[in-house]
């Protein structure tokens, strides 16, 4: 009788070991998969590194590919979208439209805006009432959106600068940290 039922129990127990190791061999290709997704979309914008060439969709509607800008200069600014409105202490957009207004004949510019946004008729309003010169890419995230930009950028408003060999001459952050920015743009 033990005989008999281990015939019966062997081949679901075979089945069942088969079920898992298939499952995990489908879980460890979707992660693969989604690391592959990540690192994609990912750039390294820290000081002295070399970004790969990104792209993405712009609020104006146009398409933003940073490798159009090849032996260009380019400005990168990263901020959360909450410093498109102005506070009683900084007004991000006056600063940001300055350094553009006085350097826009000789570089390139880009906004990246992030953050949190479930609420998009709020962040068209931000952006429409922030009136910054240069055009924005929205990397803000919802349950709904993901982001489309990955970056090491973690504090903002951030400044950066890459120079028409690609690299990242310039990265500064926080308000009113224009300084060394300022002094390479005056270089170039």
């Amino acid at each position: 009788m033990k005989h008999l039922l281990l015939l019966f129990i062997l081949p679901i127990m075979i089945s069942c070991e088969n079920k898992k190791t298939q499952d995990d061999k489908d879980l460890k290709s979707d992660l693969k998969a989604m690391s592959e997704e990540f690192n994609k979309n990912k750039i390294d914008l820290m000081l002295n590194a070399t970004p790969k060439y990104f792209s993405a969709k712009t609020v104006s509607g146009k398409q933003f590919n940073s490798e159009d800008y090849k032996g260009k200069d380019l400005v990168i600014f990263v901020y959360d979208k909450s410093y498109l409105k102005k506070s009683d202490t900084y007004d991000m957009t006056a600063e940001l439209n300055e350094i553009y207004n006085s350097h826009k004949d000789k570089v390139q510019f880009i906004g990246i805006i992030e953050g949190f946004s479930d609420n998009d008729a709020e962040l068209q309003d931000y952006i429409k009432n922030s009136k910054l010169a240069f055009d924005q890419i929205d990397n803000t995230v919802s349950p709904n959106k993901e982001e489309k930009l990955i970056h090491n950028i973690s504090c903002t408003p951030a400044k950066i600068l890459i120079d028409k060999t690609g690299k990242v001459i310039a990265s500064s952050c926080g308000g009113k940290s224009s300084v060394a920015l300022l002094d390479k743009l005056e270089k170039l």
